[in-house]
Parts: C-alpha cells; structure tokens; sequence
C-alpha cells in the first residue's frame, strides 16, 4: 500500500514536468511545419499567369538558388533529380523539380510548394537538411511563386526519385522530426536594421536565395549549422573541401568591386575560383546581375569578424627530411607563381594571402597540386588558365612536401603534412 501510494505521489508530482515537456514539444514540432504529408489541393489560390517576365523572373531565382546543379545529374536532364549528396550519415539523393505528374511538381499547388520551400516539409514527409529550407524560408512569395512558374514551364520528364542509402536512426525519415527539435530554430527575418537597401538585397541573397552558409558555414552537433557558425567557415559535407569564412575580416584584402567581379567570373587578383566553388560560380554566380553581385559584395565585406581563427605555428618540415619542398618548388611551381609566390596578374594566381595557402585545413592546396584546378569558363573569364595535375609526376611525400613549404611561406596553417596525410585526402571528387 505505502508503495503505491508512493508511486501515486510520484506520478502527481511529475504531472506538472511532464505536461511543459509536452507543450514545449508541441510548440516546437509546430514551428517545424508541422506534420507530412502535407498536401494542398490545386483549389487554392491562383498563380500569377506565365507572362514572359514572370518566367524570365523565375529562371532568375533557380539560377542563384542553384536549382540546376543540385537536381540534375552529370549529363541527366536538367531539374530531373538523382545527384547523390553524401552526408556523413548516408547518402541522399536530389528530386525531380519538372512538372511530371508521376514523380515531379505535376499534381502541386502553388501552397504546397510555398510551405514545402518554407518548411522543408513536402507529400513525401519531413524533408533532410541537405535541401536549404532554412534558408528559402527567407524568400518572399513572389520570388517562390516565380520559381514555381518557371519549373512547371520545363518539359515533363519521368524520373522516379532514387532511395536514399542512409544508416539508421537518419534512415527513419521520422527521427527528422526529433533532429529538428534539437537543432533548427526557423529564421528570423529580422538583421537588417541599420543596412542600406544594397546590403539588405545581398543579405536576401546570401543569406536566404544563395544559402551560402550550407557550405561556408561551421557545423554543429549532428551536422547542424548553429547560428554561431553562419559563414564562419568549414569543411563541406561529404565533398572535403575546405569553404573559407566570409565576412570583413576575411574579405579584408578585397575590395567591394573585386569580389563582385570574382562572383561573377571566377578570377581575381587575388585568386581564382576552384573545386565546388567553380561548379557554384560556372552554373549559378555567373548570371548574377552585376548589381546582384554589388549587393553581395558589400554585405559580406559588412559583417564583424567571426570569433578569432586560431592557426597552428607552421614550419617547413615534411615527413621525410629528405625531401626537399624548396627544390620541388622552384621546378614545378615557380616560372608561374613565382619565386616569392605572387603569380602574374590574372594569369596564375598568386599564393600569397591565398585561401588554399591561409586556411586552417590543407586539404584545397594538396588537391589542386594533386589533380589540377581549373576556374569556370564565364563571360568575364572566357579562356581561363589551368593547372596541370602533379598526382602522377610526385609522390605523396613530394606532394607534402612543397605544400608544406607553400603553407610555411606564405600562410599560417598546417604546415606539418606527412605523406600517409596526402593520401588520405586522395579520392574524393564532384561527382
């Protein structure tokens, strides 16, 4: 009897906890987007009619939004769906976004996909991360609901959409629900107060149509991207390059026009664009308007310094001694970077203030020496300069050891590679 009346005492006086853990639970699950599916009959509200401004406007936004390289796979139909993103739990695979009835956006409303965008909750349930609905979240209706437009005016193309290859608990599309609970806040559309209309447009940009901060960004627990972390910099998911932090500091050797013009071409005085962020340039920055990229210039150069980036104390050293990084340099590297890493104009960038050459992860600087690098063709850099690969003139322990006599000379990184370390950065590439 004292047992249970105990266990009854026990039990009331954890009603109360147990009843704010559900509230809280449910505020929380509701802000998410609720519950898949979550599908809105075409009674809705009207779209706007396809009028070529509407379409023109639409394909606007799918190019900076980056539309066409996450949903289409090399040499696929265009929109189709089917890349593979490798996540660190898995693999997830891109939609097909043409107006297909079967497998695309065919039986969408313009609501579905508004609240989809949003909330990153569709008909076939809680959506992962990989898609940026946290940063779409920021886009207004008219920019959706040109997009919207502009996609169901594609050739339909069947393409069923390819299974996932996650390990469980991510293949449970459920536990969504719970990781987001823990780790996404929707967006506030508040930070512009104090920014000119220009900055205003760049922070829409970068920060909402662009999500920059899904590569630029520092990851949290579980992959996360924490508001500490917005475009402070970090390895991306599953592709291994290293995306430097964006903001005054960072940008501090860049002029406004500069950077506007590298978003634009891909080329700089100060370097060129490589590895994903050619792929992101080639397909998507391109095409900004110049007063697009204006925008983004002088918003990123306006953001305070992240937290201070620590680096390690380089030295010119290498695994083998007797290897020698300064001889293999002056061979190889130095009749187009020069002697004392400056490169020659817009032709070879220089290695000096270099990102590949300054970052805390080596891993740009020895995969341009491995496989090459090559900047986008654009409008603004039509014949771009290339660098040959050097994975099969060096050996591993070369390879290390000029990059530990670039990032000893002219940066602030590692500078302590080993060849087992240029090994392991072996083999991952776009695929």
């Amino acid at each position: 009897m004292r047992l249970r009346r105990g266990a009854a005492l026990a039990l009331f006086a954890l009603t109360p906890l147990l009843l704010l853990a559900l509230a809280v639970g449910g505020v929380l699950f509701l802000r998410q987007g609720g519950l898949a599916p979550y599908r809105v009959p075409h009674g809705g509200a009207a779209l706007p009619p396809a009028t070529p401004a509407t379409l023109e406007r639409g394909e606007y936004v799918a190019r900076i939004g980056n539309c066409i390289t996450c949903h289409t796979t090399r040499g696929g139909v265009p929109f189709a769906g089917g890349r593979a993103f490798d996540t660190g739990f898995g693999t997830v695979y891109s939609t097909n976004l043409t107006p297909d009835v079967q497998s695309g956006l065919g039986e969408w409303s313009p609501e579905e996909f508004r609240h989809t965008m949003r909330n990153g909750v569709s008909r076939h349930g809680v959506l992962y991360p990989v898609f940026p609905f946290a940063h779409f979240a920021l886009l207004d209706d008219a920019d959706l609901d040109a997009l919207f437009i502009y996609l169901r005016s594609l050739p339909a193309e069947r393409r069923e959409a390819t299974p996932n290859r996650l390990s469980f608990p991510a293949s449970w599309r459920p536990a969504m629900i719970a990781w987001r609970m823990l780790f996404y806040r929707p967006p506030a559309h508040a930070g512009d107060a104090g920014r000119s209309p220009q900055q205003q447009r760049g922070r829409y940009l970068v920060d909402g149509l662009g999500h920059c901060t899904m590569c630029h960004g520092t990851r949290g627990a579980m992959g996360s991207l924490p508001a500490t972390g917005h475009l402070a910099g970090g390895t991306i998911p599953g592709m291994g390059w290293y995306a430097p932090p964006l903001d005054g500091q960072a940008l501090a050797r860049w002029s406004t026009g500069e950077l506007a013009r590298y978003l634009l071409s891909g080329t700089s005085p100060h370097g060129d664009a490589y590895g994903p962020m050619a792929e992101v340039v080639y397909s998507s920055l391109s095409h900004l308007h110049e007063d697009d990229a204006e925008a983004i210039a002088d918003y990123l150069v306006s953001l305070q310094p992240h937290a201070a980036r620590a680096h390690a104390a380089p030295e010119a050293v290498s695994a083998d001694g007797s290897v020698d990084g300064v001889a293999i340099y002056r061979e190889h590297c130095a009749d187009c970077h020069g002697r004392e890493g400056h490169g020659k104009a817009l032709e070879y960038p220089p290695l000096v203030d270099s990102v590949a050459v300054d970052a805390p992860d080596p891993v740009n600087a020895v995969r341009m020496i491995l496989y090459g690098a090559v900047a986008p063709t654009t409008p603004g850099n039509p014949r771009p300069y290339s660098m040959p690969p050097f994975v099969q003139r060096l050996d591993s322990a070369e390879i290390a050891a000029v990059a530990n006599y670039i990032r000893a000379s002219w940066g602030r990184g590692r500078a302590d590679l080993s060849a087992a370390d240029v090994d392991a950065m072996h083999g991952i590439v776009l695929d």
